[in-house]
């Protein structure tokens, strides 16, 4: 597995990039995350897309120490996307490799993720409510990116699994 990481998700978790000298182009696999680290509203959250659909994932990292206990709940939430969606995927049999995120469009889409998270966590302090990551996820996934020739990550990665074909059958 690829993990493509932000500065602030490596600084965070003190984890160290497979090869810091070279810019390896960052290619829209299956098997490859783009993560990043932010916090929101004094909160530590980490969002994870896939590289090839764009689908997005986030989790609070509220007492995560370092990169190992964070790499066990990002297999944890890999195992349950795949399995949602009828696909194996076994936590227990990974590898990985930490490399930069190089691919600018990507980055500016999980920036919009970013942004939109911020936007709605604005909108729950007013109204006296905590931010719902299941809704955040829910959004992002349903929102559609010129990355994907304005198609839905939702939609994406049931196509990349096997689950339907592009015409929706």
């Amino acid at each position: 597995m690829i993990l493509r990481v932000s500065a602030a998700f490596a600084k965070r978790f003190k984890c160290y990039l497979s090869d810091q000298s070279a810019k390896i182009p960052q290619e829209p696999r299956l098997d490859a995350w783009s993560c990043h680290y932010v916090t929101v509203r004094r909160k530590p959250l980490v969002i994870v897309m896939n590289d090839a659909t764009l689908h997005a994932f986030m989790f609070s990292v509220t007492g995560v120490k370092d990169f190992p206990d964070m790499w066990r709940r990002l297999l944890a939430r890999i195992a349950e996307l795949w399995s949602r969606h009828g696909a194996e995927f076994d936590p227990n049999n990974q590898s990985v490799i930490l490399l930069g995120r190089t691919n600018r469009q990507l980055i500016g889409t999980m920036n919009d993720v970013v942004n939109l998270i911020r936007f709605y966590d604005d909108r729950a302090k007013i109204n006296g409510t905590e931010l719902d990551l299941e809704e955040m996820e829910k959004r992002s996934n349903e929102t559609p990116y010129s990355m994907l020739g304005y198609h839905f990550p939702c939609e994406r990665i049931k196509i990349m699994l096997g689950r339907h074909t592009e015409d929706g059958e």
